[in-house]
């Protein structure tokens, strides 16, 4: 018999969606996409659709190669169960500008197994479009 994984917690899938954040986007680790988001994952991302780890880093590409510094702070986080929400800030720069930005959102998640299997976000991209005029995002 084997004991696989620990069980989950509501605490322990709130750390693991912090340190999607952390880790992906304000330390730059791509590698741990795929350590994170799991091979079925979506994220649903407004009407955009990132099916699985491949999908999402090449959204995260798109993304690194318009801004770098990036910085993602918790400003409420809550968990119940399986899910986790958090409503969050980010501050990058544009790189061929140099304009600062800053924008919100709210991610919510449901995470299985120590990974993100679906995720629902919203974020402020008009917000961003404002900041950075002429923008084109994915």
């Amino acid at each position: 018999m084997s004991a696989g994984p620990p069980p989950s917690t509501p605490e322990s899938n709130r750390d693991l969606l912090l340190r999607f954040f952390d880790e992906v986007w304000t330390q730059g680790r791509r590698e741990s996409i795929k350590e994170l988001f799991a091979k079925t994952g979506v994220l649903h991302d407004g009407e955009n659709h990132f099916r699985g780890p491949a999908e999402f880093t090449h959204f995260y590409d798109i993304m690194r190669a318009q801004f770098a510094d990036f910085s993602f702070k918790p400003i409420v986080s809550l968990a119940d169960g399986d899910l986790v929400c958090v409503h969050w800030s980010c501050t990058a720069v544009h790189i061929s500008t140099r304009t600062p930005m800053r924008v919100t959102g709210i991610s919510i998640v449901r995470i299985k197994d120590g990974q993100i299997i679906e995720g629902w976000q919203n974020w402020d991209a008009a917000a961003l479009m404002i900041q950075v005029p002429g923008l084109s995002l994915p």
